[in-house]
Parts: structure tokens; sequence; C-alpha cells
């Protein structure tokens, strides 16, 4: 976005309905069934299972990914700008501050540290990301490592409908970055890139072809479906994936 809304000109869309903060956004099934899962890959979102370690979940919403963690015992700490979202997450009984990352490290104890820091699509909602991932090296122990997830601006179909793309999100979204601006965002916050790699989601991958197709060849979204997009998608997701430039970004930095 240039140039970019102010908070308060964003404020009014950060509402009790933005679904990102309902405490089971993103969740596929039950608690129960997304901890077995959990333990059955060694993974949730995409990182090894974070058993006794402090994790810090920025923008962690309405909580689902810390109040598994916790679950799956973690030492959960969540920090949340949303004051909604913060009192959703806390009704949980999950550690969670209500304010941005910079505040809560001004509030912090001078010795914390976490072993674990993520961002799940936040950085490019934030209107300064260096900034961002500079107060989480702060924050990172000094084996630890920063997960961030991000929209791939460099995924074919973003570059081709550039502003429609569904995750564009615009005004939500204040920036976009590649696989090569992300890691350039976290060496001018002082990090190391420990691995990158992108993750298309068929459904997803499904929902951007069709969009592709509505608006390039006028095809409408019914008659998209009807097309079999399924079955392309998932051949599609592989093929973009093992090169790169699948839908989304997953970065991980250490000091």
């Amino acid at each position: 976005m240039n140039p970019q809304p102010s908070w308060a000109d964003l404020e009014p869309y950060y509402n009790d309905l933005y679904s990102a903060y309902e405490p089971t956004h993103g969740a596929q099934g039950s608690d129960e069934e997304e901890i077995e899962r959990a333990k059955t890959t060694g993974l949730i979102r995409h990182i090894a299972l974070p058993t006794s370690l402090r994790i810090l979940d920025v923008g962690c919403g309405g909580g689902q990914f810390l109040r598994l963690c916790k679950k799956l015992g973690a030492i959960e700490q969540g920090v949340e700008p949303s004051k909604h979202a913060a009192e959703i997450a806390r009704r949980q009984g999950l550690n969670v501050f209500h304010g941005t990352l910079e505040e809560h490290i001004a509030k912090a104890q001078p010795d914390t540290q976490f072993d674990v820091i993520t961002a799940n699509h936040v950085i490019e909602h934030t209107p300064d990301p260096v900034a961002t991932l500079g107060a989480m090296k702060k924050l990172l122990a000094p084996k630890g490592y920063i997960w961030i997830a991000v929209p791939n601006a460099a995924y074919p179909i973003a570059r081709a409908l550039k502003g429609h793309w569904h995750s564009s999100d615009l005004p939500y979204h204040l920036m976009h970055f590649s696989p090569s601006s992300i890691k350039d965002a976290g060496h001018r916050a002082g990090l190391i890139v420990r691995s990158q790699r992108t993750l298309s989601e068929p459904q997803f991958v499904a929902g951007s072809l069709s969009q592709f197709l509505r608006r390039r060849f006028y095809v409408p979204s019914r008659v998209a479906r009807s097309l079999g997009l399924s079955h392309f998608a998932r051949w599609y997701s592989r093929r973009v994936d093992a090169k790169g430039t699948g839908e989304c970004l997953l970065t991980e930095f250490t000091l």
C-alpha cells in the first residue's frame, strides 16, 4: 500500500467480525484431532512440536495455535494488538499480552527470551517489517529460531492478478514479500536464514485458479468449479512448490 494508511484508517477493519480472531481460526478439526495429528507427524503449523519450549506467537489472534501448543506442553506467550482477540485468547487460559510487540518488550522482564517465535501471516500487516523482525530478534534465545509465514508475491498467479489475488487482501496487507525480499528483511534485522520453502494448499490454489480464469478469461466461478480444478490444483501445487514459487512462503531465521 503506497501511501500506507494510518492505524486510525485501518482500525475499523480489525473488528470483532475479523475471522482471525475466532478461537477456531485455522482449525482442521477438534483440538483432540489436531493434537493427535501433531503427535503423529511431529509437526504443528509446520514447526517441530514445541514441547517444554518457550514459544511466542506474534499476532496470536483468537489463540487456536497457542492453545494447541499449551496442550502439547509448551510454555506459551502471545502478543495481540486487538483487545477483542486478546480477551478471547485469555478466556481460554492463555498468556496473552494486549498490545504491540514493541510494547511487550518494554514491559517484559529484561531476561525474557523464547526458544521459538512464530508469526503466521502477520508480517505483511506491519508498517515496518524490519523493525518487527528486529524486535523478535531481541526476544530470541541463543539457539532458538523465528518462523515466518507470508503470502508469496512471486507466486505466478499473484503476479498475474496483482491486487486482485485473494491474498493481496487490501487494505489489511500493507506490503508483500518474495523469497528474496523476506530474506533481505531478515538480514536487515540482523537475522540469518535457516531455511525457506513454499507451501501451496490445493483448496486455496483452486481458489486462485478460479480467480485467474475469471479475471483473465471471464470464466464464471460456477463454471470454473465444474472444470475439475481440484485435480489440477493438486498437480499445480506440487509443481510450484518444487520450484519454490508456491502460494505461501515459509522462512525460518536464527541469530
